[in-house]
């Protein structure tokens, strides 16, 4: 077995105690030798290691030292009817649904994104640059008229305004997520409670608008909601009924990170994936 770096059981010792990672030592040491024979300072070390598992996959870079820093087998049995983690599990999401919302609902939200279109109280409204009103700006009770067509026709621009105020919209929930161990177990769980940083942005997802496509430069602001990829912490005792894990903020705690590839290929997908859902629904309910 070859020699472990010499910072391995520093910066190992350091994740585990700051942040309940057990690393894997195949990976830390890679990653150790990798910042070559001068290494920079410790701190610098643990922060870019533990940045580094935040965005990678757990099931690489973590390695549970015990059954109890896992999910139990079995654990996704509805027949059993209520079971406990023994001990602290570091897992990731795979995928998250608002299951506080309509899918359709949530469908048009993305859509109003897709074309530029932002909601204020029950208003759906176009924004337009340089002919807004600013009297009734930012007002969800005021009238605001449909603007009309730049001259000799095309399409109007959504305003940088307009996309980043569409982006910040977040979903309440409650959301089911699909969670993944270090030891490649998935299994369901549900927000019993609301916990801070699980949410979704309505824009996830949303294609840029065709108008600001057509300008070269607009872009859609970094979605603030949960991504795929994404850490939590589970600590003991965390309830596991009927073969789904309850989240609670006392038992939870959200880490963040983001696997880009995942969180990519999920925004993609995720409309595509709603309209199926809600094509399912609908044959269940016509059946």
């Amino acid at each position: 077995m070859p020699a472990m770096h010499p910072l391995h059981n520093q910066v190992s010792s350091a994740l585990q105690t700051r942040h309940n990672i057990s690393v894997n030592p195949h990976w830390l040491d890679t990653f150790l030798t990798s910042r070559g024979p001068n290494p920079p300072p410790l701190p610098a070390l643990i922060s870019t290691a533990h940045f580094r598992i935040l965005a990678s996959d757990i099931t690489t870079t973590v390695s549970p030292r015990g059954t109890a820093e896992a999910f139990p087998e079995g654990i996704s049995d509805v027949n059993v009817k209520e079971r406990r983690l023994e001990g602290t599990v570091i897992a990731q999401v795979l995928d998250v649904l608002d299951v506080g919302s309509s899918k359709w609902s949530q469908v048009e939200a993305i859509e109003r994104v897709e074309r530029g279109e932002e909601v204020r109280g029950r208003e759906v409204i176009r924004t337009v640059n340089g002919m807004g009103n600013d009297n009734n700006e930012g007002d969800a009770g005021s009238v605001n008229a449909t603007a009309a067509p730049p001259p000799g026709g095309g399409t109007i621009a959504p305003s940088s305004t307009t996309l980043s105020s569409a982006a910040k919209k977040l979903s309440v929930g409650p959301h089911k997520l699909l969670l993944q161990d270090a030891r490649g177990t998935k299994v369901l769980a549900f927000e019993l409670v609301k916990i801070p940083k699980i949410e979704l942005s309505t824009s996830a997802s949303a294609a840029l608008p065709p108008s600001a496509r057509n300008l070269g430069t607009a872009t859609l602001p970094e979605d603030p909601g949960m991504f795929i990829g994404c850490k939590l912490l589970l600590k003991p005792d965390t309830v596991v009924r009927r073969g789904v894990i309850m989240l609670t903020p006392d038992r939870c705690v959200v880490l963040g990170g983001k696997v880009e590839a995942w969180d990519k290929k999920w925004k993609e997908e995720r409309k595509q994936r709603l309209t199926a859902l809600i094509g399912e629904e609908n044959a269940t309910g016509s059946g």
